[in-house]
């Protein structure tokens, strides 16, 4: 079976299409690798499919840094595994025991966390009960045997760096002959990017869970509802009189 070819799209609040695509083949990461591997990827026109590298096997090294990006015509900057956004697919097979050597290069700590992998709790990768984490210039070694097939994903566990890129795809292949046949198949990796600091982004969420809510009621959707079924439905369709401030939100 060929290799599954990973895409991901960067949905963004008034992003035209022209905009996206000029941003994925101007503004990606994998444009502006530093690696002469990853730079021949790039070359090879990669980049503006928007596909991230397939790594096979049973030995793997992934490195963690920063990358500048510009998916909307703000230049931002990534948390990216070997320069990539999404990071790499990783191809694993049940019963493998495979060895991920994930080194830091950022200026904070970080983690990668297996996503549904069943694994030794020391090898889960969450900081504070699993491990430390990473610190910055440290390499860690993940060593475990894959025990289940599927479709699974992999992400940072420290910080805000998942928002800003640190996440991937797994696939794990069955011990046996393949069940399904199909001449090409793909891994679908769906995510959000913003250009506003994670941190704000965070502060606002606690502070108001709808903020990013661009589909809420207006003032003039209250008096509509309030004429053609009453102002007491109006008010309860909107959760009640406690809740006024967004029901008269223009």
């Amino acid at each position: 079976m060929p290799p599954r070819s990973p895409f991901f799209i960067v949905p963004t609040q008034g992003l035209s299409r022209r905009r996206f695509v000029q941003g994925l083949a101007a503004g990606g990461v994998l444009a502006g690798l530093s690696t002469p591997a990853f730079k021949a990827f790039a070359q090879q026109g990669s980049a503006t499919r928007g596909a991230a590298p397939v790594l096979k096997g049973t030995e793997f090294d992934l490195v963690i840094a920063e990358s500048p990006v510009n998916f909307t015509g703000k230049p931002g900057v990534a948390t990216t595994i070997n320069g990539s956004l999404p990071a790499p697919t990783l191809r694993w097979r049940e019963g493998d025991t495979v060895t991920i050597r994930v080194t830091n290069k950022l200026r904070e700590a970080t983690s990668i966390h297996w996503h549904g992998i069943i694994l030794p709790y020391q090898m889960d990768g969450v900081p504070g009960i699993s491990f430390n984490g990473i610190a910055p210039g440290e390499t860690f070694t993940y060593r475990f045997k894959v025990q289940q097939s599927g479709s699974y994903w992999y992400h940072s566990h420290s910080g805000f760096q998942e928002l800003t890129g640190m996440y991937g795809a797994i696939i794990i292949d069955p011990a046996g002959a393949e069940t399904i046949h199909a001449d090409r198949d793909h891994v679908l990796l769906f995510s959000d990017w913003t250009d506003e600091d994670p941190m704000r982004v965070f502060t606002k969420l606690k502070s108001q869970s709808d903020y990013y809510n661009y589909n809420q009621p207006t003032v003039f959707d209250f008096f509509r509802d309030a004429s053609r079924e009453g102002t007491a439905a109006a008010i309860d369709k909107r959760g009640g009189s406690g809740c006024l401030d967004s029901i008269l939100r223009f």
